[in-house]
């Protein structure tokens, strides 16, 4: 499939998601974050996302307030577990890209007010 033959996807705050394929078992997905944005706060029901930083560098903030955090370097994989609440922070000065794959059933995105309370 040509890169610019995507399909808009679910939408959350500051990302922008293109679907490549959709079976009735998982997604593949490209998303890209503007350079120092921020997502708004989500969680991806009952799917696991198994993901690869294309281009840039990879925030996560999640956990009570959202005071937790990892970041994943250009190149690197990283998983999100179903239910985690949790935004996607992109702290370079290029657009990042990832590669994600949604495993299970449900929603893809839940969009909520915040983390949760410490």
């Amino acid at each position: 499939m040509a890169p610019d033959a995507l399909s808009p996807g679910d939408e959350t705050p500051g990302i922008e998601r293109e679907v490549a394929f959709a079976t009735d078992r998982g997604l593949l997905i490209r998303s890209r974050v503007e350079p120092g944005n921020m997502t708004g706060w989500h969680h991806h029901g009952d799917r696991d996302v198994l993901g690869h930083v294309a281009r840039g560098r990879a925030r996560f903030e999640f956990g009570p307030e959202g005071r937790s955090s990892t970041d994943v370097e250009e190149g690197g994989f990283f998983h999100v577990p179903a239910r985690l609440v949790h935004r996607d922070v992109n702290p370079e000065d290029v657009t990042q890209e990832l590669i994600l794959s949604f495993v299970g059933h449900g929603p893809l995105v839940v969009n909520v007010d915040g983390p949760d309370p410490g």
